[in-house]
């Protein structure tokens, strides 16, 4: 007799599937007709995706025949940045709700984390060697073709324009149990950069890339790579396999979805 799916399903499997349903439910009893990419509440505005998306090749981002209606991750983010940055807009907080992301492509996360920190910084430790590196990426999101500036022959730094960065705005991050893989590692990096808020609960974890991998046969399938997602305290790294700790707790997944009291709570927060 063929088992059922649930019953071949382990511990750590079992309990993802009951809180991603608990999330799922309680988002759709806020949002019946789903939850809108981006939303402005008040003086906060809330970009939500579930998964990174990366569509297009670089250039054609320049090039957006309906840019009002963005098609992945990085064409909301290209939205939500003319949003934010409009003149006269009244946002002052920003909210990068993950919470119902269980990850996707690293060049989509690479941008949402760039966007709140002017350089991605991603701490990598390679399991096979042991070699430790920091690669940092920087993305053009005001779309002018720079994404370095030399000001009186100084020190490079970011194009102000391509981030919400640089204390203008107060960021946050919402994650969950339910943040896995590049939704861990946004978080991730968040926590290293130090200018993000994260609010909600300990993400999933997963630390390693994914690494496509074939038999004789030509049977495919999916391993952990050998690249593992660190964080550095006092130069040394740190796998985040365990999930990254936010610095407020919601208990509740009622708590992520009623955003007229998230922006009451990021009002009180100092």
């Amino acid at each position: 007799m063929m088992l059922s799916m649930m019953a071949q399903m382990g511990y750590s499997l079992t309990d993802r599937s009951k809180v991603t349903k608990a999330f799922g439910e309680a988002r759709k009893a806020a949002y019946p007709d789903g939850v809108p990419g981006y939303e402005e509440i008040e003086d906060t505005a809330f970009v939500t995706f579930d998964s990174f998306t990366f569509e297009r090749n670089p250039e054609e981002y320049y090039e957006l025949e309906d840019p009002d209606n963005p098609k992945d991750t990085a064409e909301l983010i290209l939205y939500a940045h003319r949003r934010i940055t409009r003149p006269d807009s009244p946002i002052k907080n920003i909210v990068l709700d993950l919470s119902l992301n269980g990850g996707g492509n690293s060049d989509a996360a690479i941008v949402a984390a760039s966007w709140f920190t002017g350089e991605a910084k991603i701490a990598l430790r390679d399991s096979n060697t042991g070699a430790e590196t920091i690669a940092a990426y920087r993305t053009d999101l005001n779309l002018n073709g720079v994404t370095l500036s030399n000001p009186d022959g100084g020190a490079e730094r970011c194009d102000p324009g391509d981030s919400v960065s640089g204390g203008k705005y107060r960021l946050f991050c919402l994650t969950s149990p339910i943040s896995f893989s590049c939704g861990n590692l946004v978080p991730a990096i968040f926590r290293q950069a130090g200018n993000v808020t994260l609010i909600g609960q300990r993400t999933g974890g997963g630390s390693n890339g994914v690494l496509p991998a074939t038999i004789a046969s030509g049977t495919l399938f999916q391993i952990s790579g050998n690249l593992q997602i660190a964080t550095v305290r006092n130069g040394a790294f740190y796998n985040v396999d365990t999930g990254i700790e936010p610095h407020v707790r919601l208990n509740y997944p009622e708590s992520f979805y009623d955003r007229e009291s998230l922006v009451e709570m990021i009002h009180s927060l100092k």
